[in-house]
């Protein structure tokens, strides 16, 4: 007998719930496949994440592409899998090498489930997660070192393999970022249907959702994908164990068809993957029972109470528990052993106190004396009322109550029963819960200031957040402020994070996310990669925010004999060149178009370098002298100044060791050459002026992290870095932006040793949403602009 799958998304995105995920198809072997791919099917999970906008279509075609290329793979089933994955790496990246320069990127994360018979051969690439569950385990399947890095962003594509028996009964789960909330129910190994699961794991939280939920039956090796709740329930009422005959429906694609034209982006609860550099893996064949190393995700085990409003599918006959998830039937299950580690967290309640037993004693019994209190009024009534109406009846027989009456007393007297068992959940029940977080976190701080390990009081810190955070569910007090204030802060202290708070700079959010940002004593640029114009923004009267120069004039377009195209990047110059511009920008070709608020622009080009131009990015200014970055051409240019013009024929900046084709930003810090890849990682070579055949290069360059309290997190891999900067001087530091964090994070020249973390502030006060930096600039005089989803927020006196 074989195994049926039955697959059903958990697709959550801004509050509304959609039946059909993009980048989730799961097929049968087609009529084309080769023969060593004709008895296995595939399970195709792609999750993009990223600033560029991508239709379903596009989701879809890149997700089809990969399964294509893994049923005309012949050789090993390692081998098809790597084919599959390193062609969504080539689309995705090929996608971010051309949009590049207008700061949008996309990336990937994909879990390929390749089933023949029983055996699952799991291959995932970035930061995802899969959850098995037996019948009396819970076996966590990802990358072990937490640093995958996704596609789209390197040629070298990482992966990671991991093998599973299936059996039926067992269920899984393929997320890339689980809610906190579902801590509890990945670490209960109870069984449980499929239907049940997906129910509880849809209510437990209102964040936005991403994952995939399947389900193994006794069948005959059908694949079915559902697409929501409605079709579930609906084939649960024709058959428990929904399959589909593999021999009548070759060829085959089992996927959601989403609309085309409904773009999709990153979904809000996933965080943006990490771009740090990853070594390619030297391919190697899972041998037959190799244990897959799997862990935990940390998170205390919190039962959950469901309202009774909540449906939920009908219990097998069985004996009675008390807690409804025991009431589910039991199926089988079984998987490969694996290894796994838990994080030791304050325990959550499980069993009601006596005060709270004692209270539902008493709201039961209230509603049962209210129950006979009104049985006995309304036959009172009945009896009485008759005797009090004058008669109608020329017998002289009594008439009954009208039906107005009785249908009020039956209205009344649930609505008493109700709001009598109401306040007294909310005096008793919700304020014992509240009373016991309260006495975990300020037990678990106690613990805190007495640890001295960095690692142990990070950990101590966290767990204090989440149970003020279960208190603060309950009711907000001022302990449960104040204990969160204290443990943010002594975290941050651990951590290297200083907080500065940011306001907006201009009333409404313009709408557009600009790709480069340059800042001057007053004024503020922006440069909008929808058409490659600069912006201009001042102060606004009153000293609050910043307003828009409706007449500043620095587009693309023909200016005499020159015709400049979109601009890729600006410069904010200091006012005192010889045509008062405020800002420089630069196109793709190497023309330069000085802007002056008030008049019209000039364009100047460039001298063409020896070998031509292959694409402008970016271009610096130190000393006087211009440094162009040509990624494309894997070259740098130095311009030298004559009294702000620059007329003579360029020099190359490197020697014998060139750049790769992937750099994105760069920094001149005296004859120090930054460079930024699209990996996240640093590269970094020294000019000499002597003799231009001797510059030496590092790539990449180490960055240390001096902050013990991360050892076991990869703080450098997990960010994804697109700007490089220089502080305000005196200060030599280098400054990196990870888009993802909204941190700013601060690094000594040379040694790259951080130093900082600069991020918003916590809570309410903080007016930045959630949503990847595009972003950021440091003007002379210390303010801190960051560009986030359409608005500009700034920080006075950043350190």
């Amino acid at each position: 007998m074989g195994i049926d799958l039955t697959l059903t998304p958990l697709y959550r995105n801004n509050g509304r719930e959609i039946t059909s995920l993009p980048g989730l198809l799961a097929l049968t072997p087609p009529a084309n496949a080769t023969r060593v791919r004709s008895q296995e099917r595939l399970v195709v999970y792609l999750l993009l994440a990223g600033n560029a906008v991508f239709s379903t279509s596009e989701y879809l075609q890149v997700a089809q592409g990969a399964a294509d290329v893994f049923y005309q793979t012949s050789g090993s089933l390692t081998s098809a899998l790597r084919a599959a994955t390193e062609t969504v790496n080539k689309n995705l990246l090929e996608r971010n090498m051309t949009t590049s320069g207008i700061g949008q990127y996309v990336n990937g994360w994909l879990t390929l489930a390749a089933l023949r018979e029983a055996q699952l051969t799991l291959s995932m690439s970035g930061l995802m997660h899969v959850y098995w569950f037996g019948k009396n385990e819970t076996r966590h399947i990802h990358e072990p070192s937490s640093s995958g890095k996704g596609l789209g962003i390197s040629q070298n594509t990482t992966m990671y393999y991991a093998q599973a028996k299936l059996s039926a009964g067992d269920r899984m789960l393929f997320f890339g970022r689980a809610p906190s909330a579902w801590d509890g129910t990945l670490n209960d190994p109870r069984p449980s249907s499929l239907e049940a699961m997906r129910r509880r794991l849809s209510t437990l939280t209102h964040d936005d959702l991403n994952a995939v939920l399947l389900q193994a039956t006794d069948g005959t090796g059908g694949l079915n994908l559902l697409k929501g709740s409605a079709e579930i329930q609906e084939g649960k009422k024709e058959d428990e164990t929904p399959h589909l005959d593999p021999t009548s429906s070759l060829p085959r694609r089992a996927g959601t068809e989403p609309t085309p034209e409904s773009p999709v982006t990153s979904p809000a609860h996933v965080l943006q993957p990490s771009a740090y550099a990853i070594p390619p893996q030297q391919e190697e064949p899972l041998p037959p029972g190799q244990p897959t190393s799997m862990r935990h995700l940390p998170g205390n085990t919190v039962p959950r109470e469901f309202p009774a409003s909540i449906p939920r599918a009908a219990p097998k006959p069985q004996t009675i528990s008390d807690d409804p998830a025991q009431n589910e039937s039991p199926e089988s299950n079984g998987a490969e052993n694996v290894d796994a580690e838990k994080m030791e967290e304050p325990e959550a309640p499980r069993e009601p106190s006596a005060r709270t037993r004692q209270t539902a004693k008493m709201i039961a019994g209230g509603i049962q004396a209210s129950r006979r209190l009104g049985d006995t009024a309304g036959e009172r009534l009945r009896n009485f009322l008759p005797r009090l109406l004058p008669n109608t009846n020329e017998g002289g027989t009594s008439s009954m109550p009208s039906s107005a009456l009785m249908m009020f007393l039956a209205i009344l007297i649930p609505l008493v029963v109700v709001t009598i068992a109401s306040v007294v959940y909310l005096r008793y029940g919700r304020s014992e819960q509240y009373d016991t977080y309260l006495r975990q976190a300020q037990q678990t701080r106690d613990q805190a200031v007495l640890l001295g390990n960095p690692v142990e009081q990070r950990i101590a810190w966290e767990n204090v957040l989440q149970n003020v955070d279960r208190a603060e569910a309950h009711r907000q007090t001022s302990d449960t402020i104040n204990l969160r204030k204290e443990a943010n802060e002594n975290r941050d202290t651990l951590l290297g994070i200083v907080r500065i708070q940011f306001n907006p700079a201009f009333s409404t959010k313009l709408n557009i996310n600009a790709s480069r940002m340059a800042a001057g004593e007053t004024d503020l640029f922006l440069l909008n990669p929808a058409n490659g114009e600069v912006l201009r923004a001042f102060p606004a009267s009153g000293g609050r925010g910043f307003q828009l120069d409706a007449t500043f004039n620095c587009r693309p377009g023909a200016y005499g004999n020159i015709t400049v195209g979109p601009l890729v990047d600006i410069l904010a110059l200091p006012g005192l060149t010889s045509n008062r511009a405020v800002v420089l920008g630069i196109d793709a070709s190497g023309n330069l178009l000085y802007c002056t608020p008030g008049e019209v622009a000039q364009a100047v080009r460039l001298p063409t370098p020896d070998t031509n131009w292959g694409r402008v990015t970016a271009f610096r200014m130190e000393n006087g002298n211009l440094y162009v970055l040509d990624a494309p051409s894997r070259a740098v240019w130095v311009y030298n100044g004559k009294d702000g013009s620059y007329v003579d024929r360029p020099t190359f900046f490197f020697s014998k060791q060139t750049p790769t084709q992937d750099v994105i930003d760069f920094v001149i810090a005296g004859d120090e050459l930054y460079m930024l890849h699209a990996d996240g990682r640093v590269s970094n070579c020294t000019y000499s002026r002597v003799d231009t055949n001797s510059s030496q290069c590092q790539d990449p360059l180490p960055m240390v992290n001096p902050f013990k309290a991360y050892e076991g997190i990869d703080l450098f891999g997990n960010a994804h870095f697109i700007k490089v900067m220089r502080a305000v001087l005196p200060d030599q530091s280098i400054l990196l932006l990870d888009a993802d964090s909204q941190s700013v994070m601060r690094f000594s020249p040379r040694l790259l040793e951080l130093q900082n973390l600069i991020q918003p502030t916590l809570g309410e006060n903080n007016p930045i949403p959630l949503r990847p930096a595009s972003a950021v600039a440091v003007s002379p005089n210390h303010v801190l602009y960051l560009a986030v989803d359409g608005q500009v927020y700034f920080a006075l006196n950043m350190p």
